[in-house]
């Protein structure tokens, strides 16, 4: 594979990352709508769930790609559970306080991967981890007005997410070697609605009432997961995991975009500032460490060539 090949493949793979990054950051706005429709968050994750499995399972039937079995089936399907949970926290977070203080919790979540990676899995600590740790708890404490003590309900929702999503992701990276990563993702949907159709039996649920609320609901589950799984799978292979969760970030700075612009909402100095220090955390521990930086690149290459 010549350099010209690796750096158009790596170019596709750059915009396709971004790509999904953007879409992701378009929940808050389809969510927005499906609220004023009727919808809750249960009724809404449910709706959304369900039209995205069904319509990736009708895409792999299609395509003759079989969804994993056994062991893989049930890590995947427990993996939308992790999922599921994160994605309650930060809906219910956004409803019940401002979506920009949600997005910036919640993207606290590396920190929580990083101490857990460091205490309970062998991972080695570094001076700048460290520093990249105080800076995100540092951006979370000013976010919530320098005290978590008297934090609303809405903060307490999205620092689950948070948890949640990083419990996710340690779980899947290191007790997970996936078969085929679209039916893997076809699985996790699945969990997902599996797991927000047991809590609309157990305590009920809303569903959208309008019709366009279910058109809101219908971009969300379209535009703002399929099209983001589908590229992020595409593109994050092409380069790598480090730069893919780099490009990430640009989600939270979509979502609080559109917040301010198009939902009416007011950002103070301390969220900006804090904001800015927990992205900048995220950033710093998204970043190898030198000793890896060959490695990965030899990976990305080699995934390439394939």
């Amino acid at each position: 594979m010549n350099s010209h090949s690796r750096r158009m493949g790596y170019a596709r793979g750059f915009a396709l990352v971004l790509l999904a990054a953007f879409c992701y950051g378009l929940q808050p706005l389809f969510a927005q709508y499906a609220y004023e429709g009727g919808a809750d968050p249960i009724g809404l994750l449910l709706a959304r769930f369900a039209i995205a499995t069904g319509v990736l399972l009708v895409f792999l039937r299609c395509r003759g790609i079989a969804l994993p079995r056994g062991r893989l089936a049930r890590q995947n399907l427990l993996l939308g559970l992790g999922y599921g949970l994160a994605a309650l926290g930060y809906y219910s977070a956004a409803r019940s306080t401002s979506v920009s203080l949600a997005i910036i919790l919640v993207y606290s979540f590396p920190a929580f991967v990083t101490v857990v990676s460091i205490t309970c899995l062998g991972e080695r600590a570094s001076a700048l981890k460290l520093a990249s740790l105080a800076l995100a708890l540092g951006g979370v404490s000013m976010a919530t007005g320098l005290s978590l003590s008297g934090a609303s309900i809405g903060a307490l929702w999205a620092l689950l997410a948070a948890v949640c999503y990083g419990a996710s992701i340690i779980y899947g990276t290191h007790r997970i070697s996936h078969e085929n990563p679209v039916a893997s993702a076809a699985m996790l949907l699945l969990g997902c609605a599996l797991s927000f159709a047991v809590a609309a039996a157990l305590q009920g649920a809303a569903l959208p009432a309008t019709a366009f609320a279910w058109w809101s609901t219908l971009g969300l589950a379209l535009f703002a997961t399929l099209v983001p799984v589908a590229a992020f799978l595409a593109g994050s292979p092409r380069i790598g995991p480090s730069a893919a969760a780099t490009l990430s970030t640009l989600e939270p700075v979509v979502a609080v975009t559109i917040a301010v612009l198009l939902m009416g909402e007011r950002v103070t100095f301390s969220m900006l500032a804090g904001g800015a220090m927990v992205m900048l955390a995220a950033v710093l521990l998204a970043r190898p460490a030198p000793s890896e930086r060959e490695f990965a690149a030899l990976e990305g290459s080699s995934a390439g060539d394939r």
